[in-house]
């Protein structure tokens, strides 16, 4: 290759996880710990040799007489003190394991290292001890001056056994561990693209194609959004093109974290933390290159988008191959101003953290208030929406609110506390038919007040209006009554729906330009047996990701096989209060406990990692034993 070696190494960097280092060691070492017995076993049987009596002392260190325990022991001290080893080069020295080279070097050292920390003072602190005592207990004949005799004869012959034995074990160890990081424990990352590549053949590929001589081939793929549908295509054309370097990835997304927002309730009263429910969306690109920008305009024409980033406002123009929009909606407010401007809403995190701080604030103000009339507007919090967004934050609102005033708040009277929540419809949670009705009985009998068919139409500082025209005096509006497509999806060159969403077709791809997917709350998708458009769930939006992965990958590797868009729902779930909830599962209605265990399960299923599934859980323990936390995260504005 034409550039140098130090060019080469201000592109690279490589980097490791150290816990994959410690497991691929560990790996290692058991596997190690079968070869370096091997020869040993091997000279028991040719030659008669007594290694069995070894391990038969070393399990006696730890009052057993089975010589597998002896071995068991001889592999958990030296793994253990392989790992320590491994730690140190790797720390101290930043030692470079992937290459089979330092690998070897590592093993050599690694088996040195446990030679004469543990082989040594072993043999001399408790084998030799000991050794001759048991084998006067297997061999009656011999007396203790004979057996060690034979002990004495051996030593020398026996340390350099074992020296070589563990020679054997170290190169095992440094093989494999060095085999396995190349493999599944290194990334090799280009800092100019910041993208990073599993294997170092395939970075070589990606200097060459791109800093070296740029290829003209090389295919763009445009993800626009970081929620479930945007997520979803990047994993997916990551693991598809992860060793193909004609394939350039970027995603843009205003946030950087991937909301988890099913549980977006729950954070607001404080059950979950709100970093356990976002993950950065850096973590998800490995071979992708990520903006944290706005998108600003869409140019379909040109295959260009304009972002803005937020820090200076300067814009940047991203040209594609193909583009991925999967940008979401935003809350919709219908045009009505004042509405807009007093109401709380739960679609953002930030919507959340101002949500937790404005409850707690009126349950602290609440507490000092004399005034019966101001009291009581404090303590009446309305929400709007008959959907599952509504109906979960009523039912989290309803139980924070209440278990706080009982626990914490003594001079407020619980009697005079008002949960409103307000349904445009006949019942709530339509979607789940009859269950909407179980909700309601809950909900009801929990404390929360219903009103069904009355829409909200106007809103001011300290009360509500309903087109009944009944007003309620209240310092606290939570608007969850439905979602708009943002501007530069309304300004899409391109059909759009009534309601603003950008049509497709059954493939995912806009009308007029094959090379543009849409899916998510920005797309209106028809279901082609009902004629009816797929709602916008986070559900379809996994599986409409599916969708458009295989239908990009199929594109660019010159298939002509376009898959259609058909799914059936598996059914639909809300929680509707404290260890209470509903679900319609593959028609199967449940409700009560078991249907609030099964939205647990399948939530917690969903989290993108192992941290956040483990963070959630414990969260959720805690919250059977403890209240929960009243404390204003950001100070009240």
């Amino acid at each position: 290759m034409s550039l140098s070696k130090n060019k080469k190494s201000h592109y690279l960097r490589v980097g490791f996880s150290l816990r994959k280092e410690i497991f691929f060691v560990a790996v290692g070492s058991i596997i190690g710990g079968f070869t370096m017995h091997l020869p040993r076993i091997f000279l028991d049987i040719t030659t008669e040799t007594q290694y069995l009596v070894t391990l038969l002392v070393m399990a006696k260190v730890v009052g057993s007489n089975s010589p597998e325990v002896g071995f068991a022991l001889h592999i958990t001290v030296a793994t253990i003190i392989g790992i320590v080893t491994g730690i140190f080069l790797h720390k101290v020295i930043k030692f470079n394991i992937s290459k089979i080279k330092n690998g070897l070097i590592y093993g050599i050292f690694a088996g040195v290292v446990v030679f004469t920390v543990f082989a040594i003072p072993v043999s001399q602190l408790i084998l030799g001890p000991n050794m001759a005592e048991l084998i006067t207990e297997l061999d009656p004949e011999m007396t203790f001056l004979e057996a060690s005799e034979v002990i004495n004869q051996n030593f020398v012959s026996s340390l350099i056994d074992s020296f070589f034995m563990h020679i054997i074990w170290g190169l095992t160890i440094g093989v494999l561990a060095s085999i396995l990081t190349r493999k599944a424990g290194a990334n090799y990352r280009c800092h100019i693209c910041d993208i990073q590549f599993s294997k170092i053949s395939t970075y070589e590929k990606h200097e060459e194609n791109v800093h070296e001589n740029p290829s003209p081939s090389i295919k763009r793929i445009l993800i626009l959004g970081g929620g479930y549908g945007g997520i979803g295509v990047l994993k997916q054309l990551q693991a598809a093109f992860q060793s193909d370097t004609e394939i350039s990835i970027s995603l843009v997304s205003q946030d950087n974290f991937f909301l988890h927002t099913p549980l977006l309730p729950e954070m607001a009263t404080g059950m979950l933390s709100s970093r356990h429910i976002a993950t950065p969306i850096r973590s998800f690109c490995k071979r992708a290159r990520y903006y944290q920008a706005k998108v600003e305009q869409i140019d379909l024409n040109n295959n260009k988008v304009t972002i803005t980033r937020s820090l200076d406002k300067s814009n940047r123009e991203l040209e594609y191959d193909y583009l991925v929009i999967a940008l979401g909606g935003k809350t919709n407010f219908y045009g009505n101003k004042n509405v807009e401007k007093h109401a709380l809403t739960i679609k953002t995190l930030g919507d959340a953290i101002d949500l937790r701080n404005h409850v707690i604030s009126m349950l602290e103000n609440a507490d000092q208030e004399e005034d019966p009339a101001v009291l009581s507007k404090l303590m009446t919090f309305v929400i709007v929406g008959g959907g599952f967004s509504g109906v979960e934050t009523v039912g989290e609102i309803n139980d924070f609110v209440r278990e706080s005033v009982e626990k914490f708040y003594r001079n407020i009277d619980i009697e005079k506390t008002r949960i409103i929540l307000v349904s445009a419809g006949e019942k709530i949670l339509p979607e789940i038919g009859d269950l909407g009705e179980y909700a309601m009985e809950s909900l009801t009998k929990n404390g929360v007040e219903i009103i069904k068919n009355t829409k909200l139409v106007d809103a001011t500082y300290d009360h509500v209006v309903l087109d009944n025209e009944m007003k309620i005096p209240c310092a606290t509006l939570i608007w969850a009554g439905g979602v708009t497509v943002d501007p530069v999806i309304m300004n899409l060159d391109d059909e759009h729906a009534p309601n603003g969403r950008v049509m497709v077709d059954s493939f995912l791809r806009l009308k007029n330009y094959p090379n543009v997917y849409a899916l998510g709350d920005c797309a209106s998708i028809t279901d082609s047996r009902t004629g009816k458009p797929y709602p916008p769930t986070a559900q379809h939006a996994v599986r409409e990701a599916k969708t458009v992965s295989k239908n990009i990958i199929s594109s660019i590797k010159g298939g002509n096989s376009q898959k259609p868009f058909v799914y059936n729902s598996k059914g639909s779930m809300a929680k509707i209060g404290k260890r209470n909830g509903v679900a319609l599962l593959m028609g199967n209605q449940i409700h009560g406990f078991v249907a609030w265990f099964l939205w647990r399960q399948y939530y917690l299923s969903t989290l993108p990692s192992a941290e956040k599934k483990f963070r959630v859980a414990i969260d959720w323990f805690a919250d059977l034993f403890f209240p929960r936390d009243t404390t204003i995260l950001s100070g009240v504005k």
